[in-house]
């Protein structure tokens, strides 16, 4: 699996992969590791989802009751699954006793960080 990681504004749609990004992709791969460009056997796109801030978003709306938030991973979903998982899950069953993660203050990503209304 490999991506361009591209960050294009683009309006919510359908959304298919671009032959220049494919070969912007393969060229980056040759690159790196001096490699043949391998042909793809298949190729897919997404639309990824950002915050303001560039940070994800994971906490209790402050402005609909019973909404909970977990999103703007950008384009690193993957990596952050696993702590943004945690974090919302000790958040939806309010717990209180949950071992911290280290480095990350659930407080951070919250989506009243925004502001009311954001």
């Amino acid at each position: 699996m490999a991506s361009p990681c591209d960050a294009t504004p683009a309006a919510p749609a359908d959304s298919r992969p671009e032959e220049l990004d494919i070969a912007i992709c393969l060229d980056r791969i040759e690159t790196a590791f001096d490699i043949p460009s391998p042909r793809p056997r298949a190729t897919w796109s997404g639309l990824r989802t950002f915050a303001p801030d560039g940070h994800p978003v994971c906490g209790w709306d402050p402005d609909v009751s019973g909404a909970f938030w977990l999103a703007g991973q950008g384009g690193y979903g993957v990596q952050t699954a696993p702590a943004l998982a945690r974090i919302a899950a000790d958040a939806l069953l309010r717990r209180t006793d949950c071992t911290p993660i280290p480095r990350i203050a659930p407080n951070a990503l919250a989506p009243s960080r925004f502001g009311q209304g954001a």
